[in-house]
């Protein structure tokens, strides 16, 4: 009963206090939401037409945007002038999007002026909320907001107590820059984010220059030019906060051999708005703020090894000739063209980093800019050779020009490495500096991380550059670098660097790529060829191709070939390099009358009708020449196809797709055009994933109809083991005439038994197939012993749309549908692995177990462990019998939860389901684990959705076992990460057993209560009420505050 009162009154709480149930239910809300308002420029200098609202994902990746609202509210009236519904909106690949003017190029237009320039507020909202034009201000749903004027002395003091509470509204002082300026979120001091004003950079990375960050010096060494020939340009940029006088700071130069200082200046001055200050020659192109003295000799930089100190104090500290002196050092630079510096001098200025090579070879004035301003001091890896940008922000590297890299270590310590990244990464960097003539350095690379994986580390990180060019070239000599693999040196140890660190790669010489989580799981593949349009005319013709990854990938080292069937040779090479997909990931090859227009443009007719072939291959250098032989080295994916039946191309098919048959281009599936559509598997070089479709450039392909007849349609429903039973399933009364089932076992997919099928599907809609040599319901005898993954850790079973049984290993030619399933999870892999997902069943159980389909093929997962049911529906988890799940882990970092969410997902689904059938031994597998999601914010890890059941009793002991996972206060580990259960999500309503009858008693006993209350307090007030009216106030001298009117009014 004590605990009925306690909800009871919880719910009173909630009932009179409905504003702080809002207000907490909108801090929940902030922290599970991670789009933020990024940026905001409301008022333009003259007529507001470069006005936008930049949003930001913190994720930095492509993410949906339905259920979210942009609402903008008038501070005068304090009500919603404009709202947005984002539905059906996506951010771009770095987690951007854009609304504004067209003059800036936004996702989202909207007119000219929209956006008032203040007091006014900017809100962004999440859920199923009413959001209209004229709705009053509300917190309910919040996730972002931003209040801004342009004057000191306007106020918005309502938008500010209901969107930002505790913090002022933010002013957009236009006399910040002379141009233009915008409000720029920033990361501020212990990661906080704040706002500040700064340059506008719509859809770019913000200019967050933070005085926190920038230690006790106040400034920093931003660019340096030195001078070749004496009388060429040259300078030092230092930067630090805008505006800003400089004072007690002294510019340093020292000879780089002999650690003497040549040259000393007292810096005085003041910033820019932009924060920067310029050190240079008294008359050069741009005006220095501080010129060298009248009398220095030139050039002051020197070539090198040379360095540039700041230190704190008067240069009359600092005796020429002599050395370095012990304190007062802010920043340091160091700089070479060949030679080395001393290394006393490298480990007192810049401990533990290199010096940077300057590189005179290059055409044109070269400047060393820092491009990881402002946390890391002392660092000459944070800065990068590019275009002389005095008095202006340096040209760095951006996230828009991006690719993420990895790479393995063969015979790497891998546990010692893990805690080495940015070891690793230096190694990198000088590796790639000697093949790119541009000069690499640590400052092109972003987000380094190491993984262990089979043979050895994984090592992954994120390439950006300064254009789509440069990107090219940098993503060419890291290709070149990995195509044979070549000995490193970490540490004094040589191990060898190579492109993958599986055992096992099916497709050779794919370029490296690291999607979420695994090595090459999303890839670049042929989607849709039309070589034959109606007429004569053969002008829209096309090839398409479709990076799985679904974002924009640059197509740096990728060929097209078109092979001649008749003569087996190449008649057409294109190269790909310096191009890139879209943002969806499709890129179109074609003819003037494509629409869309197509990437890369070929004349009418260029496409062979057949018997023809489109392959797609990789490397530094081209494949092939027009006129030579076909080639497997370096394919990726290859289509062969033809317009008649009646031809073929079977040396195209020997070398491409080994084992299959050609495709048909029937021109009578449709009197419009049609084309060959990938359609049946993302599986490179298989013919049997495309059919005949309509023509979709640029599309989605439409593969709702097929001119090739389809396999029966029959599928495997259930799997008993050890010595069990097959079931298959299908529409009564399929004939099974031309179908075999075949056994495959072991990792390497030997095919070890194989049974031609016969008859019909039943009235049930099922076969069953016994094992054991009996007789299964059809009267079909295998004499088939153990069929098991006991043995050999693996094995799948498999229908073939073919009377002939395939023999050796499994094959995807003719494949109807397949199960793979194994006793060591993790095991599978290999010539098994694209048969499908891999199911864990118990090593040598006990009692007969089986797997059944449940789930269909949208979930990915689709068999369950389950009591058999030979004959009978399959006994599958139900979401009547679910388990809520809420746990709170805490984890030391974010990071990976955020940025492989898909990939830490699916390992935390598996510890759990371990951790279940450990508890349990009540044969759980992972589809019973439903809805699985989460969140990370700071270092919590929220997780919620649902275990299911089969029967009550599984049901109750999941319970059991959630509410001691709850409790437990032992670690555990998700894909190498040490976790522990947190109290602070609380125990979910359901882990505690209780009866229905119980919960409707208790449930009534809360109404009772919460009415009971209502009605004392209802009495109460109404005494209160009836007592002022018999004993009146002296009116003539009570003045009525907010809470008396309150009163009154109720």
């Amino acid at each position: 009963m004590g605990d009925t009162w306690h909800v009871g009154l919880v719910v009173l709480v909630y009932v009179c206090f409905p504003k702080g149930a809002a207000e907490n239910f909108i801090k929940t809300q902030e922290t599970e939401h991670t789009l933020l308002i990024n940026e905001v420029n409301a008022d333009n200098p003259g007529e507001d037409t470069s006005e936008f609202v930049e949003l930001f994902h913190t994720s930095g990746q492509t993410a949906p945007l339905d259920g979210y609202h942009l609402v903008f509210y008038n501070g005068n009236g304090n009500r919603a002038y404009k709202v947005l519904n984002l539905r059906g909106r996506v951010t771009d690949s770095q987690g951007l999007f854009l609304i504004g003017s067209s003059s800036v190029n936004p996702a989202m237009v909207i007119p000219k002026n929209t956006i008032q320039n203040g007091p006014d507020a900017i809100a962004l909202y999440y859920g199923k909320g009413s959001y209209k034009e004229g709705m009053s201000v509300t917190s309910h749903g919040l996730v972002d907001a931003l209040v801004h004027k342009t004057k000191k002395t306007d106020r918005a003091d309502t938008l500010v107590k209901v969107l930002t509470p505790g913090r002022e509204a933010f002013l957009e002082d236009p006399t910040f820059r002379a141009v233009d300026e915008s409000i720029e979120r920033c990361r501020g001091a212990d990661s906080q984010w704040i706002f500040q004003v700064a340059v506008p950079t719509p859809g770019t990375d913000n200019h967050c220059l933070l005085t926190p960050e920038l230690n006790s010096s106040a400034v920093l060494i931003s660019e340096v030019l030195p001078a070749a020939p004496p009388g060429d340009l040259e300078f030092i940029e230092l930067q630090g906060p805008h505006s800003t006088a400089l004072r007690d700071v002294v510019l340093v130069l020292v000879d780089g051999r002999t650690k003497d200082i040549y040259f000393t200046l007292d810096v005085h001055g003041q910033t820019s708005l932009d924060g920067l200050l310029l050190i240079g020659p008294a008359h050069g192109e741009t005006p220095a703020d501080l010129p060298f003295p009248e009398n220095t000799t030139r050039p002051v930089l020197r070539a090198g090894p040379t360095a540039i100190a700041l230190y704190r104090g008067h240069s009359s500290s600092f005796v020429l000739g002599k050395g370095l002196p012990e304190s007062g050092l802010l920043d340091a630079f160091v700089y070479t063209s060949d030679e080395e510096p001393d290394p006393e001098l490298l480990e007192t200025l810049t401990p533990g980093r290199p010096a940077l090579l300057e590189k005179r070879h290059q055409l044109g004035d070269v400047s060393m800019s820092r491009c990881s301003c402002c946390s890391v001091t002392r660092d000459s890896t944070s800065f990068i050779l590019s275009r002389p940008t005095p008095g202006t922000f340096n040209d760095c590297p951006s996230k828009r020009f991006s690719q993420a890299l990895s790479f393995c270590l063969h015979g790497a310590d891998c546990q010692e490495w893990l805690l080495k990244p940015e070891e690793i990464l230096l190694t990198l960097v000088q590796a790639l500096d000697g093949s790119y003539s541009g000069g690499v350095s640590a400052a092109y690379f972003r987000e380094p991380k190491a993984a262990c994986q089979d043979l050895g580390l994984v090592f992954s990180t994120l390439l950006t550059a300064r254009s789509e060019e440069q990107l090219s070239s940098l993503l060419l000599a890291f290709n070149a670098s990995l195509e044979t693999p070549g000995v490193v040196s970490f540490g004094g140890r040589n191990v060898t660097a190579g492109s993958s660190c599986f055992k096992d790669i099916n497709t050779p010489d794919l370029p490296p790529e690291i999607p979420e989580g695994t090595v090459q799981e999303a890839k670049l593949l042929i989607n849709e060829v039309n070589p034959d349009n109606p007429g004569a005319g053969e002008d829209a013709e096309y090839i398409e191709l479709f990076y799985t990854g679904r974002t924009r990938f640059h197509l740096q080292g990728y060929w097209l070939v078109l092979y001649n069937g008749r003569t087996g040779r190449a008649y057409r090479v294109l190269e790909l390099s310096g191009h890139h997909t879209d943002e969806r990931g499709y890129f179109l090859v074609g003819s003037s009358r494509v629409s869309p227009a197509p990437m890369i443009g070929l004349p009418p007719n260029s496409i062979q009708n057949g018997p023809d072939a489109v392959a797609l291959y990789h490397g530094s250098t081209a494949p092939c020449a027009v006129g030579t032989a076909v080639t497997a080295h370096g394919l990726v994916d290859a289509v062969v196809y033809t317009a008649r039946q009646t031809e073929k191309a079977e040396q195209l098919l020997k070398v491409l797709v080994p084992g299959q048959s050609i495709l048909y281009e029937n021109d009578s599936h449709s009197t419009e055009d049609e084309s060959l559509s990938r359609c049946h598997s993302l599986s490179p070089k298989l013919q049997s994933s495309f059919q005949v479709t309509r023509v979709t450039p640029l599309g989605e392909n439409l593969c709702g109809s097929s001119s090739v007849p389809a396999p029966p349609a029959v599928r495997i429903s259930e799997l008993c083991l050890p010595s069990g039973f097959v079931e298959l399933e299908g529409e009564p009364g399929t004939g099974l005439a031309g179908l075999s089932l075949v056994f495959f076992s072991g990792k390497e997919g030997e095919a070890r038994a194989s049974v031609p099928l016969q008859g019909t599907i039943g009235a049930a809609g099922l076969l069953v197939l016994v094992l054991d040599g009996e007789h299964g319901q059809d009267g079909t005898n295998l004499t088939l012993k153990d069929i098991s993954a006991s043995s050999e850790g693996s094995g799948a079973i498999a229908v073939y749309s073919t009377s002939v049984v395939p023999s050796g290993k499994a094959t995807p030619e003719s494949l109807v549908d397949a199960l793979v399933y194994t006793c060591e999870p993790g095991t599978a892999g290999g010539h098994l692995g694209f048969l499908g997902p891999s199911y864990a069943v118990p090593c040598n159980g006990d009692r007969p177990l089986s797997l059944s389909r449940c789930g269909s093929a949208s979930t990915g997962l689709q068999f369950a462990l389950s009591e058999p049911s030979p004959g009978l529906q399959n006994s599958c988890p139900q979401q009547a019998l679910a388990v809520d799940l809420h746990l709170c882990l805490l984890t030391p970092n974010c990071s990976t939860w955020t940025l492989h969410h898909r990939r830490m997902l699916e390992s935390l689904r598996r510890v759990l389901v371990s951790s279940l059938e450990e508890d349990c031994s009540c044969g759980v597998s992972e589809l019973y684990v439903q809805e699985l999601n989460l969140t990370c914010v700071g270092s919590l890890v929220k997780v919620w959705g649902q275990v299911w059941a089969r029967q009550l009793e599984q049901e109750q002991s999941i319970k059991t076992w959630l509410q001691g996972f709850v409790a437990s206060p032992h670690p555990f580990s998700v894909d190498g990460r040490v976790l522990k259960t947190s109290p602070e999500c609380g125990t979910p309503k359901n882990v505690l057993p209780m009866s229905h009858s119980g919960a409707s008693f208790q449930a009534w006993e809360i109404a009772l209560f919460v009415v009971g209350s209502l009605l004392l307090l209802f009495l109460l007030v109404s005494l209160t009420l009836c007592f002022i009216t018999r004993h009146p106030q002296n009116y003539s001298t009570i003045e009525m505050n907010e809470r008396g009117e309150i009163a009154a009014d109720f």
